[in-house]
């Protein structure tokens, strides 16, 4: 009897299952009381910067925000931000929220607005009519944080995104690490990526960067190595522009990156005299398959400590340098 008795709630449990399988699948609404192995579905918020107000709950785009840093104070570790239209804002994100997305719906576009009443459609996240000199637009200092299908037009003295970690402990920690960026686009300005500290783990990939300062602009960059080296990189499937029509950035990658991958990315031809890559201080990075332009040697690439470099496809090889077939870091002619 116990067996029977078993046995009928396990079925019973397991049609229960299936009917709100089905009632997700269907769209309909659903309601689960009680937790669920201790988990409670993230919030998402969403804003709307031309049709939107800050009053609002934010909960749904017919109640959006108007600003993202609105969002940034209702938005609780692990969830989301939707956002469409021109954000002009420069924002600290808090170092106590982790795993917090910001996605935009829109395309990336600069989003210029002709007329009243008219929404632009974009994804655009641009410094303030009158910005603070050398701010970035997100100061990120939480673990975890992704940005998706953004335009970035970046401040001419600072970066887009700006990871930092700090080393104190407790409350006081600021950690960037293990952050994604993937879609994005970063323009003009100093920096589209800036490490400030040393991040582990973040990933960028199917970005695009281009027409960044001819003086000192980098895509990527570290600018301190205060807590540790940057560890554990994967820079995947993006396109650094070539000089044309003033598109290339001064050097596309400067970092001592450790254990980290470079792969499958096209490195278009730089401004002036700047490197493509440049490695020093790192160590044990695979460069691979990706597509380098320039000379392939030390002067425009430079490897770091025992990284392995192979597969990638040159448009002007040094002396040294086998054709498309990399077998080390490349060497001075």
């Amino acid at each position: 009897m116990p067996q029977t008795k078993a046995r009928e709630d396990y079925l019973v449990a397991g049609k229960l299952e299936v009917e709100q399988t089905m009632k997700i699948m269907s769209g309909a609404s659903l309601e689960i009381e009680g937790a669920v192995l201790g988990l409670k579905p993230a919030t998402s918020y969403f804003v709307d910067t031309v049709n939107g107000l800050d009053t609002n709950d934010g909960k749904s785009w017919a109640l959006a925000f108007q600003t993202m840093s609105a969002a940034l104070s209702a938005v609780a570790t692990g969830g989301f931000i939707y956002f469409r239209g021109d954000v002009r804002e420069e924002l600290v994100g808090s170092n106590l929220k982790f795993d917090v997305t910001i996605i935009g719906v829109g395309s990336k576009h600069h989003a210029d607005v002709p007329a009243a009443g008219y929404h632009p459609g974009a994804s655009a996240w641009r410094p303030p009519a009158s910005p603070t000199a050398a701010t970035p637009l997100i100061k990120v200092r939480g673990r975890g944080w992704k940005f998706i299908n953004i335009m970035f037009d970046c401040p001419v003295d600072a970066a887009a995104i700006y990871l930092e970690r700090n080393a104190l402990e407790g409350t006081s920690e600021y950690d960037a690490g293990h952050a994604t960026i993937i879609g994005c686009d970063f323009r003009n300005g100093k920096y589209g990526i800036q490490d400030v500290g040393g991040c582990f783990n973040v990933r960028i990939e199917d970005c695009d960067f281009e027409t960044l300062d001819e003086a000192s602009g980098v895509a990527i960059v570290n600018t301190s190595t205060a807590v540790a080296v940057p560890r554990r990189w994967v820079i995947q499937g993006n396109r650094f522009q070539m000089d044309s029509s003033t598109e290339g950035n001064l050097t596309h990658i400067d970092s001592p990156l450790n254990g980290s991958t470079i792969k499958d990315n096209v490195f278009g031809t730089v401004k002036s005299t700047g490197k493509y890559i440049d490695l020093t201080g790192g160590t044990g990075n695979v460069v691979a398959k990706n597509i380098l332009g320039g000379v392939y040697d030390t002067d425009d690439y430079v490897g770091g400590t025992g990284d392995l470099w192979l597969q990638n496809a040159v448009a002007v090889k040094a002396v040294t340098a086998p054709d498309g077939l990399t077998l080390a870091a490349p060497a001075a002619p």
